[in-house]
């Protein structure tokens, strides 16, 4: 879990930088639903993958909110 909120707090301080490591063409930089559909085309991500993330980061929502809400 602490690894997923370190990946997540990097992610928000750089997100080109997370987006260019995870090998997605700059095309889908600022497309959400192209990324994803990027990520299962090639094979980096499963959709199983996917709908568990989805629902961790149903469940996870309040206390990410928590976090950056200073």
């Amino acid at each position: 879990m602490n690894n997923m909120f370190l990946q997540f707090q990097q992610f928000m301080s750089n997100p080109q930088q997370a987006i260019s490591r995870m090998g997605i063409p700059q095309q889908y930089a600022r497309d959400p639903n192209g990324m994803i559909q990027y990520l299962m085309n090639s094979g980096k991500i499963t959709q199983q993958q996917y709908n568990q993330a989805q629902s961790m980061a149903r469940q996870l929502g309040p206390q990410f909110q928590q976090m950056f809400k200073n």
